[in-house]
């Protein structure tokens, strides 16, 4: 079954990534921003969804040592669905200001 949610929780991310300092977080950082959205994913989750939207070109991923961590930043097609200049399949638009 299709997680209804996955949608908003990629604008969520890409609009975090888009607005963050150097636009880079951490998958840890993914997780605590969606969860402070009410969307609590575990890290696995968390991985899964930066996986498909790096897969679908609107992140790169950086994964430095055997910690875990992966380090996510926007490319420009990312940028530009989490501004609302563009629409993917499977994101969810931004919400209107």
């Amino acid at each position: 079954m299709k997680n209804i949610f996955n949608p908003l929780r990629r604008i969520l991310i890409l609009q975090g990534l888009e607005q963050a300092p150097g636009r880079e977080l951490s998958n840890e950082m993914i997780q605590r921003l969606l969860a402070a959205c009410c969307h609590r994913l575990s890290i696995a989750e968390v991985n899964g969804q930066i996986a498909g939207l790096e897969n679908r070109g609107y992140v790169e991923t950086e994964r430095p040592g055997e910690g875990g961590f992966v380090f996510a930043r926007p490319t420009r097609a990312g940028i530009d669905v989490a501004l609302g200049y563009a629409r993917a399949e499977g994101i969810d638009p931004p919400p209107e200001e």
